[in-house]
């Protein structure tokens, strides 16, 4: 195994010494931003390189980095560094800033390793170990079945399952979005990229996604993959499943702490985004009913409008969709049937 690929299964503490911006487009879930030049020192240093070149870029950096900056950047990597002993750095090649960085944290007598070729290194990494699942030796089963089946939480028990939507911290549908903001595209490709590199069973299970899961898309490989890949679903009753989606999606957003309001407006927000597939009839129908559940509890319930969006929405779209799947079952069965099925072969 490779020192980038050692680093990341072992989720090597990183400081990540780039520019917030540079940052924010993509990194790993261990690295933490305390860049050696902000957005706008780098902008200005960059600026110098461009019509002065090299030298010039570096002395201006020394000078805008001197005295207290610089005492008070070295002394927060310190403090990283003091509480994660095994902390590496780099920068976007492990270039200048790598290397200036580890010289100011030597002459205080801290010795941090930087990783040679930087961020662009390990995300090479990344990508490489996303594509090699096509020609991986492990056996790839999918887990499906209709909306609120409780497909993640059967994963979830699972050594061997790989969580798609916890990485892509959505839920894959439209109403999945969770409180917090998805991650970028490349973040969810590094999560799932080192999930993978610390996968070490012969069995990989996956719930089966849209190509999507919200804004962020699941790679190629992947993807493709989990198109030819075994699969086994789990059939429950309808009354089940809304009250599986009830506990999803409404008592443990409010139990988290979300007010009866926002989680309105959110899931009002969710319902637009579908409202050309419900058609107008519908729409105002689910809306309605919606309203009414959180309005008045005393005279109406959340289940009513749950299962016409079942009826009218999820459920037409998963058996449209089925009808290309089916020929790749294996087994199907209710919860507790597929729950042991799965863990039969988790054991093989």
């Amino acid at each position: 195994m490779n020192v980038y690929l050692e680093l990341l299964k072992n989720k090597t503490p990183f400081i990540d010494l780039r520019s917030p911006i540079e940052f924010a487009k993509g990194t790993f879930p261990q690295s933490v931003n305390l860049p050696i030049l902000n957005n706008d020192e780098r902008a200005e240093v960059g600026k110098t390189y461009k019509h002065h070149g090299n030298a010039a870029a570096v002395e201006l950096g020394h000078r805008m980095i001197s005295g207290d900056h610089k005492e008070l950047r070295v002394s927060v990597w310190k403090k990283f560094i003091d509480k994660n002993p095994s902390t590496w750095m780099y920068c976007m090649r492990g270039g200048q800033r790598s290397n200036i960085a580890q010289d100011w944290l030597d002459d205080i007598g801290v010795k941090v390793p930087i990783v040679t070729g930087g961020y662009k290194a390990l995300r090479q990494t990344s990508l490489e170990t996303l594509d090699s699942v096509k020609d991986d030796k492990k056996r790839w089963i999918v887990l499906g079945g209709r909306t609120g089946t409780g497909k993640t939480v059967i994963l979830n028990q699972l050594e061997s399952s790989i969580d798609l939507e916890h990485h892509a911290e959505h839920r894959g549908s439209a109403f999945g979005g969770f409180l917090s903001h998805q991650p970028s595209p490349i973040d969810f490709e590094n999560r799932l990229a080192i999930d993978y590199i610390c996968h070490d069973h012969q069995t990989l299970f996956l719930e089966d996604e849209s190509r999507t899961i919200g804004k962020v898309a699941i790679p190629n490989a992947w993807f493709h993959r989990m198109q030819n890949s075994e699969m086994v679903f789990i059939k429950i009753s309808l009354e089940e499943r809304i009250q599986n989606i009830i506990d999803d999606y409404i008592l443990t957003p409010l139990e988290d702490g979300i007010s009866k309001t926002d989680l309105l407006l959110s899931l009002r927000s969710s319902l637009m985004k579908i409202q050309k597939r419900l058609g107008g009839d519908n729409f105002r129908k689910i809306r309605n009913k919606m309203d009414r559940a959180f309005l008045d509890q005393e005279n109406y319930r959340h289940e009513a409008w749950i299962k016409q969006l079942l009826n009218v929405y999820y459920d037409p779209l998963y058996d449209y969709q089925i009808k290309s799947k089916v020929n790749r079952c294996i087994y199907q069965s209710d919860t507790k049937g597929v729950t042991e099925f799965l863990s039969g072969l988790e054991s093989v």
